[in-house]
Protein backbone atom coordinates (compact mmCIF):
# COMPACT_ATOMS: atom_id res chain seq x y z
CA UNK A 1 0.00 0.00 0.00
CA UNK A 2 1.42 3.34 -0.89
CA UNK A 3 2.34 6.17 1.34
CA UNK A 4 -0.09 8.34 -0.75
CA UNK A 5 -3.11 5.51 -0.31
CA UNK A 6 -2.40 5.79 3.88
CA UNK A 7 -2.32 9.57 3.77
CA UNK A 8 -5.37 9.67 1.97
CA UNK A 9 -6.99 6.96 4.09
CA UNK A 10 -5.98 9.18 7.03
CA UNK A 11 -7.07 12.11 6.03
CA UNK A 12 -10.45 11.44 5.09
CA UNK A 13 -10.94 9.61 8.18
CA UNK A 14 -9.72 13.33 9.95
CA UNK A 15 -12.31 15.47 7.44
CA UNK A 16 -15.36 13.35 8.28
CA UNK A 17 -15.02 12.79 12.13
CA UNK A 18 -12.89 15.23 13.02
CA UNK A 19 -15.81 17.97 11.26
CA UNK A 20 -18.43 15.80 13.18
CA UNK A 21 -16.71 16.33 15.89
CA UNK A 22 -16.12 20.21 15.47
CA UNK A 23 -20.02 20.37 14.78
CA UNK A 24 -21.05 18.43 18.14
CA UNK A 25 -18.74 20.80 20.04
CA UNK A 26 -19.86 23.99 18.62
CA UNK A 27 -23.67 22.61 19.58
CA UNK A 28 -24.92 22.97 15.89
CA UNK A 29 -27.16 21.45 14.50
CA UNK A 30 -29.37 21.10 11.28
CA UNK A 31 -31.97 23.65 10.83
CA UNK A 32 -35.68 22.24 10.59
CA UNK A 33 -38.19 23.15 8.18
CA UNK A 34 -41.78 23.55 8.66
CA UNK A 35 -43.03 19.67 7.74
CA UNK A 36 -40.01 18.62 10.48
CA UNK A 37 -40.27 21.49 13.53
CA UNK A 38 -43.72 23.17 12.47
CA UNK A 39 -44.67 26.65 11.69
CA UNK A 40 -46.92 28.06 9.17
CA UNK A 41 -47.24 27.96 5.34
CA UNK A 42 -49.31 30.94 3.76
CA UNK A 43 -50.27 31.05 -0.06
CA UNK A 44 -50.86 34.68 -1.43
CA UNK A 45 -52.21 35.39 -5.14
CA UNK A 46 -52.31 38.75 -5.84
CA UNK A 47 -55.33 40.64 -5.96
CA UNK A 48 -55.12 42.49 -9.52
CA UNK A 49 -52.58 41.04 -12.45
CA UNK A 50 -48.90 41.75 -11.72
CA UNK A 51 -45.70 41.12 -13.70
CA UNK A 52 -42.51 39.30 -12.55
CA UNK A 53 -40.52 42.58 -11.42
CA UNK A 54 -43.74 43.57 -9.43
CA UNK A 55 -43.83 39.99 -7.54
CA UNK A 56 -39.84 39.64 -7.57
CA UNK A 57 -39.80 42.81 -5.49
CA UNK A 58 -42.71 41.43 -3.48
CA UNK A 59 -40.82 38.91 -2.59
CA UNK A 60 -37.69 40.19 -1.74
CA UNK A 61 -39.84 42.37 0.90
CA UNK A 62 -41.61 39.47 2.23
CA UNK A 63 -38.10 38.11 2.96
CA UNK A 64 -36.89 41.30 4.92
CA UNK A 65 -40.09 41.53 7.00
CA UNK A 66 -39.81 37.68 7.48
CA UNK A 67 -36.10 38.35 8.82
CA UNK A 68 -37.38 40.52 10.93
CA UNK A 69 -39.36 37.99 12.82
CA UNK A 70 -36.15 36.34 13.69
CA UNK A 71 -37.16 32.75 11.41
CA UNK A 72 -34.23 30.71 10.55
CA UNK A 73 -34.69 29.41 6.40
CA UNK A 74 -37.79 30.98 5.39
CA UNK A 75 -38.42 29.11 2.28
CA UNK A 76 -40.41 32.06 0.14
CA UNK A 77 -41.07 31.19 -3.40
CA UNK A 78 -43.37 32.14 -6.40
CA UNK A 79 -45.33 29.09 -8.15
CA UNK A 80 -46.78 30.97 -11.20
CA UNK A 81 -48.28 34.43 -10.03
CA UNK A 82 -48.71 33.03 -6.74
CA UNK A 83 -46.18 33.33 -3.87
CA UNK A 84 -45.40 30.68 -1.14
CA UNK A 85 -44.21 31.36 2.15
CA UNK A 86 -43.39 29.08 4.46
CA UNK A 87 -42.36 29.68 8.43
CA UNK A 88 -40.42 26.98 10.24
CA UNK A 89 -40.60 27.33 14.39
CA UNK A 90 -42.22 30.87 14.12
CA UNK A 91 -43.75 31.63 17.60
CA UNK A 92 -46.35 34.05 17.20
CA UNK A 93 -48.12 32.62 14.18
CA UNK A 94 -50.98 34.93 13.74
CA UNK A 95 -48.50 37.85 13.71
CA UNK A 96 -46.71 36.34 11.43
CA UNK A 97 -49.06 35.31 8.83
CA UNK A 98 -50.44 39.07 9.52
CA UNK A 99 -47.46 41.01 8.70
CA UNK A 100 -46.63 38.36 5.89
CA UNK A 101 -48.91 39.80 2.99
CA UNK A 102 -49.92 43.46 4.52
CA UNK A 103 -49.20 46.07 2.24
CA UNK A 104 -47.29 48.55 4.18
CA UNK A 105 -46.75 52.59 2.67
CA UNK A 106 -43.89 54.16 2.04
CA UNK A 107 -43.89 57.02 3.90
CA UNK A 108 -41.79 60.55 4.27
CA UNK A 109 -41.17 61.48 8.22
CA UNK A 110 -39.17 64.52 9.20
CA UNK A 111 -36.01 63.34 11.12
CA UNK A 112 -36.22 64.64 14.79
CA UNK A 113 -32.99 63.12 16.24
CA UNK A 114 -30.00 60.89 14.71
CA UNK A 115 -28.56 58.82 17.42
CA UNK A 116 -25.78 55.76 17.85
CA UNK A 117 -28.55 52.46 18.93
CA UNK A 118 -25.52 50.87 20.65
CA UNK A 119 -24.98 53.67 23.01
CA UNK A 120 -27.57 53.34 25.93
CA UNK A 121 -27.09 56.76 27.05
CA UNK A 122 -28.07 58.21 23.76
CA UNK A 123 -30.54 55.55 23.20
CA UNK A 124 -32.72 56.88 26.04
CA UNK A 125 -32.10 60.23 25.36
CA UNK A 126 -33.89 59.62 21.68
CA UNK A 127 -36.91 57.62 23.70
CA UNK A 128 -37.40 60.49 25.41
CA UNK A 129 -37.76 63.02 22.16
CA UNK A 130 -39.99 60.72 21.00
CA UNK A 131 -41.93 60.33 23.73
CA UNK A 132 -42.15 64.17 24.22
CA UNK A 133 -43.22 64.23 20.91
CA UNK A 134 -45.78 61.93 20.64
CA UNK A 135 -47.08 63.92 24.30
CA UNK A 136 -47.25 67.39 23.11
CA UNK A 137 -47.53 66.73 19.46
CA UNK A 138 -44.84 68.95 18.72
CA UNK A 139 -40.76 67.80 18.72
CA UNK A 140 -38.36 69.46 20.47
CA UNK A 141 -36.10 72.45 19.65
CA UNK A 142 -33.06 70.43 18.04
CA UNK A 143 -30.53 72.41 15.72
CA UNK A 144 -30.24 70.57 11.79
CA UNK A 145 -27.66 67.92 11.00
CA UNK A 146 -24.69 69.36 8.57
CA UNK A 147 -24.17 67.44 5.89
CA UNK A 148 -20.97 67.01 4.33
CA UNK A 149 -22.02 68.70 1.01
CA UNK A 150 -25.05 70.54 0.31
CA UNK A 151 -26.15 70.95 -3.02
CA UNK A 152 -27.91 73.33 -4.87
CA UNK A 153 -30.53 73.34 -6.44
CA UNK A 154 -30.09 75.82 -9.29
CA UNK A 155 -25.97 74.49 -9.70
CA UNK A 156 -25.89 71.24 -9.86
CA UNK A 157 -29.43 69.16 -10.22
CA UNK A 158 -29.82 67.42 -13.61
CA UNK A 159 -31.23 70.08 -16.05
CA UNK A 160 -34.42 68.06 -16.96
CA UNK A 161 -35.34 68.09 -12.95
CA UNK A 162 -33.49 71.77 -12.12
CA UNK A 163 -36.25 73.33 -11.83
CA UNK A 164 -37.73 71.24 -9.21
CA UNK A 165 -35.02 71.06 -6.91
CA UNK A 166 -31.92 68.60 -5.24
CA UNK A 167 -31.77 66.83 -1.93
CA UNK A 168 -28.50 65.49 -0.58
CA UNK A 169 -28.51 62.31 1.04
CA UNK A 170 -27.51 62.22 4.40
CA UNK A 171 -23.93 61.21 4.97
CA UNK A 172 -24.04 61.16 8.50
CA UNK A 173 -26.60 57.72 7.65
CA UNK A 174 -23.74 56.39 6.37
CA UNK A 175 -20.56 56.67 9.13
CA UNK A 176 -21.69 59.71 11.53
CA UNK A 177 -24.51 58.88 13.64
CA UNK A 178 -25.38 60.48 16.33
CA UNK A 179 -23.31 63.70 15.50
CA UNK A 180 -25.72 65.99 15.51
CA UNK A 181 -29.79 66.94 15.63
CA UNK A 182 -32.00 68.38 12.86
CA UNK A 183 -35.07 70.22 13.59
CA UNK A 184 -38.35 69.54 12.17
CA UNK A 185 -40.10 72.95 12.96
CA UNK A 186 -43.94 72.86 11.89
CA UNK A 187 -44.31 68.94 12.17
CA UNK A 188 -48.18 68.62 13.28
CA UNK A 189 -48.21 65.46 14.98
CA UNK A 190 -51.64 65.20 17.15
CA UNK A 191 -51.32 64.48 20.76
CA UNK A 192 -50.89 60.90 21.55
CA UNK A 193 -52.41 59.15 24.01
CA UNK A 194 -49.10 58.85 26.23
CA UNK A 195 -45.49 57.65 26.62
CA UNK A 196 -46.38 53.80 28.64
CA UNK A 197 -47.16 52.01 24.75
CA UNK A 198 -44.11 53.66 23.33
CA UNK A 199 -42.08 52.93 25.90
CA UNK A 200 -42.14 48.91 25.73
CA UNK A 201 -42.49 49.16 22.02
CA UNK A 202 -39.04 51.12 21.87
CA UNK A 203 -36.30 50.15 25.16
CA UNK A 204 -33.21 48.45 26.13
CA UNK A 205 -33.36 44.81 26.57
CA UNK A 206 -30.90 43.63 28.82
CA UNK A 207 -28.02 43.27 26.78
CA UNK A 208 -28.05 46.73 25.85
CA UNK A 209 -29.35 46.54 22.02
CA UNK A 210 -31.51 48.50 20.97
CA UNK A 211 -35.48 47.41 20.32
CA UNK A 212 -36.85 49.86 17.61
CA UNK A 213 -40.57 50.35 17.11
CA UNK A 214 -42.52 47.42 16.75
CA UNK A 215 -44.00 46.85 12.98
CA UNK A 216 -47.89 46.81 15.31
CA UNK A 217 -46.53 50.45 16.91
CA UNK A 218 -45.59 51.83 13.49
CA UNK A 219 -48.49 54.23 13.23
CA UNK A 220 -48.14 57.28 10.74
CA UNK A 221 -49.47 59.90 13.32
CA UNK A 222 -47.13 58.63 16.06
CA UNK A 223 -43.18 59.42 16.90
CA UNK A 224 -41.22 56.29 16.02
CA UNK A 225 -37.74 55.13 16.62
CA UNK A 226 -36.44 53.10 13.19
CA UNK A 227 -32.82 51.76 12.10
CA UNK A 228 -30.91 53.18 8.80
CA UNK A 229 -30.02 50.42 6.33
CA UNK A 230 -26.57 49.81 7.32
CA UNK A 231 -28.01 49.46 11.27
CA UNK A 232 -25.76 51.72 12.68
CA UNK A 233 -27.59 54.56 12.87
CA UNK A 234 -30.62 54.93 14.85
CA UNK A 235 -33.25 57.84 14.03
CA UNK A 236 -36.00 59.25 15.91
CA UNK A 237 -38.36 60.38 13.17
CA UNK A 238 -41.78 62.48 13.51
CA UNK A 239 -45.29 61.94 12.14
CA UNK A 240 -45.60 60.58 8.48
CA UNK A 241 -46.39 63.93 6.13
CA UNK A 242 -46.74 62.33 2.46
CA UNK A 243 -47.10 58.69 1.52
CA UNK A 244 -45.26 56.42 -1.29
CA UNK A 245 -48.73 57.50 -3.28
CA UNK A 246 -47.35 60.50 -3.71
CA UNK A 247 -44.73 59.31 -6.29
CA UNK A 248 -45.42 58.58 -9.90
CA UNK A 249 -41.89 57.09 -11.36
CA UNK A 250 -38.18 56.72 -9.84
CA UNK A 251 -35.28 55.93 -11.45
CA UNK A 252 -31.71 55.26 -10.52
CA UNK A 253 -29.24 57.92 -13.22
CA UNK A 254 -25.67 58.33 -13.46
CA UNK A 255 -24.52 62.00 -14.02
CA UNK A 256 -21.14 62.38 -12.79
CA UNK A 257 -22.61 60.20 -10.04
CA UNK A 258 -25.50 58.00 -8.98
CA UNK A 259 -28.37 59.98 -8.59
CA UNK A 260 -32.63 59.43 -8.13
CA UNK A 261 -34.47 61.02 -10.19
CA UNK A 262 -38.33 60.92 -8.66
CA UNK A 263 -41.39 62.55 -10.58
CA UNK A 264 -44.53 63.51 -8.30
CA UNK A 265 -47.60 62.90 -8.74
CA UNK A 266 -49.65 65.75 -9.81
CA UNK A 267 -51.27 65.87 -6.03
CA UNK A 268 -48.34 64.13 -5.20
CA UNK A 269 -46.26 67.37 -5.84
CA UNK A 270 -48.14 70.26 -4.35
CA UNK A 271 -48.15 67.80 -1.05
CA UNK A 272 -44.41 67.28 -1.62
CA UNK A 273 -43.44 71.24 -1.66
CA UNK A 274 -45.73 71.78 1.49
CA UNK A 275 -43.24 69.63 3.22
CA UNK A 276 -40.71 70.70 1.57
CA UNK A 277 -41.30 74.72 2.70
CA UNK A 278 -41.95 73.27 6.17
CA UNK A 279 -38.57 71.30 6.53
CA UNK A 280 -36.48 73.14 4.42
CA UNK A 281 -32.85 72.67 5.06
CA UNK A 282 -33.17 69.87 7.35
CA UNK A 283 -33.32 65.91 6.85
CA UNK A 284 -36.77 64.14 5.58
CA UNK A 285 -36.72 60.62 6.34
CA UNK A 286 -37.67 58.32 2.96
CA UNK A 287 -39.12 54.81 5.28
CA UNK A 288 -39.98 51.65 4.07
CA UNK A 289 -40.97 48.72 6.08
CA UNK A 290 -39.81 50.11 9.37
CA UNK A 291 -36.20 50.59 8.08
CA UNK A 292 -34.98 54.24 6.83
CA UNK A 293 -33.91 53.93 3.38
CA UNK A 294 -32.31 57.40 2.92
CA UNK A 295 -32.60 60.65 4.80
CA UNK A 296 -32.10 63.70 2.30
CA UNK A 297 -31.66 67.17 3.00
CA UNK A 298 -34.39 69.36 1.79
CA UNK A 299 -32.65 72.57 -0.66
CA UNK A 300 -35.48 73.97 -1.96
CA UNK A 301 -38.65 74.40 -1.38
CA UNK A 302 -40.75 74.81 -4.48
CA UNK A 303 -40.41 71.30 -6.74
CA UNK A 304 -42.57 71.79 -9.49
CA UNK A 305 -43.31 67.82 -9.91
CA UNK A 306 -39.86 66.52 -10.21
CA UNK A 307 -36.80 66.38 -7.77
CA UNK A 308 -33.56 64.36 -7.27
CA UNK A 309 -32.03 62.58 -4.83
CA UNK A 310 -28.53 62.61 -5.06
CA UNK A 311 -25.45 61.49 -2.12
CA UNK A 312 -22.64 58.87 -1.79
CA UNK A 313 -24.55 56.28 -3.91
CA UNK A 314 -23.32 53.34 -5.72
CA UNK A 315 -25.18 51.53 -8.29
CA UNK A 316 -26.80 49.44 -6.35
CA UNK A 317 -28.02 51.79 -3.84
CA UNK A 318 -29.53 54.00 -6.28
CA UNK A 319 -31.12 51.37 -7.90
CA UNK A 320 -32.52 50.07 -4.53
CA UNK A 321 -33.74 53.55 -3.58
CA UNK A 322 -35.20 54.14 -6.84
CA UNK A 323 -37.08 50.55 -6.44
CA UNK A 324 -38.33 51.06 -2.66
CA UNK A 325 -39.46 54.70 -4.14
CA UNK A 326 -41.41 53.28 -7.04
CA UNK A 327 -43.40 50.31 -5.80
CA UNK A 328 -43.75 51.31 -2.42
CA UNK A 329 -43.85 48.77 0.11
CA UNK A 330 -45.34 45.97 -1.69
CA UNK A 331 -45.81 46.78 -5.05
CA UNK A 332 -49.42 44.53 -5.53
CA UNK A 333 -51.91 43.74 -2.74
CA UNK A 334 -51.97 40.14 -1.71
CA UNK A 335 -54.86 37.94 -1.15
CA UNK A 336 -54.06 34.89 1.49
CA UNK A 337 -56.09 31.98 -0.41
CA UNK A 338 -54.49 29.58 2.37
CA UNK A 339 -52.98 29.46 5.51
CA UNK A 340 -51.98 25.81 6.51
CA UNK A 341 -50.35 25.86 10.51
CA UNK A 342 -48.23 22.52 11.15
CA UNK A 343 -47.95 21.80 14.58
CA UNK A 344 -44.56 20.92 16.38
CA UNK A 345 -46.41 17.66 17.65
CA UNK A 346 -46.90 17.09 13.49
CA UNK A 347 -43.37 17.90 12.83
CA UNK A 348 -42.26 15.86 15.13
CA UNK A 349 -43.82 12.71 14.12
CA UNK A 350 -43.11 13.44 10.27
CA UNK A 351 -38.68 13.91 11.37
CA UNK A 352 -39.89 10.56 14.07
CA UNK A 353 -40.76 8.34 10.80
CA UNK A 354 -38.01 10.26 8.65
CA UNK A 355 -35.10 9.42 10.88
CA UNK A 356 -36.74 5.54 11.51
CA UNK A 357 -36.99 4.81 7.73
CA UNK A 358 -33.17 6.19 7.30
CA UNK A 359 -32.04 3.51 9.68
CA UNK A 360 -33.90 1.01 9.04
CA UNK A 361 -32.97 1.78 5.22
CA UNK A 362 -29.31 2.19 6.78
CA UNK A 363 -29.53 -1.23 8.63
CA UNK A 364 -31.15 -3.52 5.81
CA UNK A 365 -28.06 -1.60 3.53
CA UNK A 366 -25.52 -2.43 5.51
CA UNK A 367 -26.50 -6.18 6.17
CA UNK A 368 -27.09 -6.81 2.49
CA UNK A 369 -23.41 -5.98 1.88
CA UNK A 370 -21.67 -7.44 4.91
CA UNK A 371 -23.73 -10.44 3.89
CA UNK A 372 -22.91 -10.39 0.20
CA UNK A 373 -19.62 -8.88 -0.35
CA UNK A 374 -18.06 -9.65 3.58
CA UNK A 375 -14.89 -7.84 4.20
CA UNK A 376 -15.96 -5.27 1.56
CA UNK A 377 -18.89 -5.26 3.20
CA UNK A 378 -17.54 -3.31 5.54
CA UNK A 379 -15.65 -0.54 3.48
CA UNK A 380 -19.26 -0.04 2.43
CA UNK A 381 -20.57 0.92 5.81
CA UNK A 382 -17.56 2.77 6.64
CA UNK A 383 -18.11 4.75 3.26
CA UNK A 384 -21.69 5.56 4.42
CA UNK A 385 -20.09 6.37 7.95
CA UNK A 386 -18.03 8.86 6.77
CA UNK A 387 -20.18 10.59 4.20
CA UNK A 388 -23.03 10.58 7.35
CA UNK A 389 -20.45 12.83 8.69
CA UNK A 390 -19.47 15.29 6.46
CA UNK A 391 -23.35 15.70 5.21
CA UNK A 392 -24.22 15.86 8.90
CA UNK A 393 -21.36 18.19 9.23
CA UNK A 394 -22.01 20.58 6.37
CA UNK A 395 -25.68 20.84 6.89
CA UNK A 396 -25.45 21.87 10.19
CA UNK A 397 -23.23 24.39 9.02
CA UNK A 398 -24.74 25.78 6.54
CA UNK A 399 -27.66 25.84 9.05
CA UNK A 400 -25.67 28.06 11.37
CA UNK A 401 -24.23 30.60 8.99
CA UNK A 402 -26.81 30.48 6.73
CA UNK A 403 -30.02 29.84 8.05
CA UNK A 404 -30.46 26.37 5.60
CA UNK A 405 -33.03 24.45 6.57
CA UNK A 406 -33.49 20.58 5.89
CA UNK A 407 -36.96 20.06 4.63
CA UNK A 408 -39.24 16.90 4.44
CA UNK A 409 -37.93 16.50 0.80
CA UNK A 410 -34.49 17.50 1.48
CA UNK A 411 -34.14 14.40 3.63
CA UNK A 412 -35.78 12.58 1.01
CA UNK A 413 -32.92 13.75 -0.91
CA UNK A 414 -30.71 12.22 1.41
CA UNK A 415 -31.80 9.02 1.92
CA UNK A 416 -31.77 8.39 -1.85
CA UNK A 417 -28.27 9.48 -1.95
CA UNK A 418 -27.98 6.31 -0.19
CA UNK A 419 -28.39 4.37 -3.11
CA UNK A 420 -26.36 6.70 -4.90
CA UNK A 421 -23.28 5.92 -2.62
CA UNK A 422 -23.84 1.88 -2.17
CA UNK A 423 -23.80 1.88 -5.69
CA UNK A 424 -20.09 3.37 -6.34
CA UNK A 425 -18.80 0.48 -3.77
CA UNK A 426 -20.76 -2.33 -5.76
CA UNK A 427 -19.39 -0.73 -9.14
CA UNK A 428 -15.76 -1.20 -7.74
CA UNK A 429 -16.13 -4.71 -6.09
CA UNK A 430 -18.27 -6.28 -9.22
CA UNK A 431 -14.95 -4.82 -11.24
CA UNK A 432 -12.73 -6.97 -8.34
CA UNK A 433 -14.31 -9.74 -8.49
CA UNK A 434 -14.93 -10.12 -12.59
CA UNK A 435 -10.56 -9.83 -12.14
CA UNK A 436 -10.26 -12.19 -9.29
CA UNK A 437 -12.53 -14.88 -11.33
CA UNK A 438 -10.08 -14.18 -14.30
CA UNK A 439 -7.62 -15.50 -12.05
CA UNK A 440 -5.90 -12.45 -11.04
CA UNK A 441 -4.58 -12.17 -7.50
CA UNK A 442 -6.74 -10.28 -5.17
CA UNK A 443 -4.56 -7.44 -4.28
CA UNK A 444 -3.29 -6.94 -8.21
CA UNK A 445 -6.75 -6.83 -8.53
CA UNK A 446 -8.17 -4.10 -6.18
CA UNK A 447 -5.44 -2.12 -7.23
CA UNK A 448 -6.32 -2.33 -11.10
CA UNK A 449 -10.01 -2.39 -11.08
CA UNK A 450 -10.52 1.03 -9.81
CA UNK A 451 -9.37 3.35 -12.96
CA UNK A 452 -12.06 1.72 -14.83
CA UNK A 453 -14.50 1.58 -11.57
CA UNK A 454 -14.20 5.34 -10.96
CA UNK A 455 -15.00 6.08 -14.31
CA UNK A 456 -17.93 4.40 -14.15
CA UNK A 457 -18.72 5.99 -10.53
CA UNK A 458 -18.24 9.43 -12.18
CA UNK A 459 -20.25 9.40 -15.06
CA UNK A 460 -23.03 7.49 -13.07
CA UNK A 461 -22.83 10.44 -10.50
CA UNK A 462 -22.85 13.10 -12.65
CA UNK A 463 -26.43 12.01 -14.00
CA UNK A 464 -26.96 11.84 -10.91
CA UNK A 465 -25.84 15.85 -10.75
CA UNK A 466 -27.45 16.88 -13.81
CA UNK A 467 -31.05 15.50 -12.84
CA UNK A 468 -30.47 17.64 -9.17
CA UNK A 469 -29.20 20.61 -11.36
CA UNK A 470 -32.10 20.23 -13.63
CA UNK A 471 -34.61 20.52 -10.70
CA UNK A 472 -33.40 22.93 -8.57
CA UNK A 473 -33.44 25.31 -11.13
CA UNK A 474 -36.57 24.38 -12.86
CA UNK A 475 -38.17 23.73 -10.16
CA UNK A 476 -39.25 25.68 -6.45
CA UNK A 477 -39.84 24.93 -3.05
CA UNK A 478 -40.11 21.91 -1.65
CA UNK A 479 -38.14 20.27 -4.32
CA UNK A 480 -35.70 22.45 -4.64
CA UNK A 481 -35.00 20.97 -1.34
CA UNK A 482 -34.84 17.75 -2.90
CA UNK A 483 -32.32 18.35 -5.20
CA UNK A 484 -30.02 20.53 -3.46
CA UNK A 485 -29.53 17.87 -0.59
CA UNK A 486 -29.33 14.97 -3.73
CA UNK A 487 -26.71 17.17 -5.11
CA UNK A 488 -24.55 17.68 -2.36
CA UNK A 489 -24.65 14.08 -0.78
CA UNK A 490 -23.47 13.46 -4.55
CA UNK A 491 -20.55 14.99 -4.64
CA UNK A 492 -19.70 13.80 -1.10
CA UNK A 493 -19.85 10.58 -2.78
CA UNK A 494 -17.17 11.19 -5.57
CA UNK A 495 -14.83 12.47 -3.09
CA UNK A 496 -15.52 9.77 -0.36
CA UNK A 497 -15.05 6.88 -3.40
CA UNK A 498 -11.68 8.53 -4.46
CA UNK A 499 -9.92 9.17 -0.92
CA UNK A 500 -11.65 6.86 1.69
CA UNK A 501 -13.27 3.65 -0.74
CA UNK A 502 -9.73 2.66 -2.60
CA UNK A 503 -7.19 3.13 -0.17
CA UNK A 504 -9.51 1.22 2.52
CA UNK A 505 -10.19 -1.51 -0.47
CA UNK A 506 -6.49 -1.82 -1.56
CA UNK A 507 -5.63 -1.82 2.79
CA UNK A 508 -8.28 -4.92 3.02
CA UNK A 509 -6.95 -6.85 -0.28
CA UNK A 510 -3.38 -6.97 0.49
CA UNK A 511 -3.33 -7.78 5.16
CA UNK A 512 -6.93 -9.12 5.17
CA UNK A 513 -7.36 -11.30 2.34
CA UNK A 514 -4.97 -13.48 2.56
CA UNK A 515 -5.32 -14.38 -1.40
CA UNK A 516 -8.97 -16.24 -0.16
CA UNK A 517 -11.61 -14.85 -2.36
CA UNK A 518 -13.93 -16.29 -0.56
CA UNK A 519 -13.64 -12.95 2.32
CA UNK A 520 -14.74 -11.10 -0.66
CA UNK A 521 -17.96 -13.16 -1.25
CA UNK A 522 -16.08 -14.95 -4.47
CA UNK A 523 -15.25 -17.75 -5.55
CA UNK A 524 -12.42 -18.02 -8.00
CA UNK A 525 -12.77 -19.74 -11.89
CA UNK A 526 -9.99 -21.08 -12.89
CA UNK A 527 -10.21 -22.47 -16.54
CA UNK A 528 -7.84 -25.16 -17.02
CA UNK A 529 -7.29 -26.32 -20.36
CA UNK A 530 -6.68 -30.50 -21.08
CA UNK A 531 -3.48 -31.33 -21.81
CA UNK A 532 -3.64 -32.75 -25.28
CA UNK A 533 -3.45 -36.84 -25.67
CA UNK A 534 -0.16 -38.00 -27.43
CA UNK A 535 -0.37 -39.02 -30.57
CA UNK A 536 2.36 -42.29 -31.63
CA UNK A 537 4.47 -40.43 -34.76
CA UNK A 538 3.07 -41.65 -38.15
CA UNK A 539 -0.09 -42.91 -36.72
CA UNK A 540 -3.60 -42.23 -35.07
CA UNK A 541 -4.40 -43.78 -32.01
Amino acid sequence: MRRSQIVSLLLAILVGFGSLAAVLAAGWAPVLGVQLQGGVEVLLSPASAADDEQLDRAIEIIRSRVDALGVAEPDITRQGEQVVVQLPGVKDKQRAVDLVGQTAELRFRPVLLMFNPFDEAEFRSAQDLANTYNDTGDDADNGPVEADADVDASADADEDAASGGDAADDPAAAGEAGDGDTAADGADGPAAEGAEADAEAQAVDAAGFPEYTAPEADVAERAVLLPGRDQFTGYVLGSAELTGDAVAEAAATFNNEWVVNVDLTGEGAAGFDAMAARHYGQQVAIVLDGVVESAPVIQATEFGGTAVISGSFDEEGARDLAVALRFGALPVEFEQDDVRTVSATLGEGTLRAGVIAGIVGLILVGLYMLLYYRLLGIVAVASLAISGSVLWSLISWLGESRGLALTLAGTTGIIVSIGVQVDSNIVYYERIKEEVRRGRAVRSAADASFAGAFRTIVWADLASLIGAGVLYQLTSGTVRGFALYLGLATLIDLAVSYFFMRPLVVFIARRLVNEEPRRLGVQRSVERDAAPAAVPAGGTT
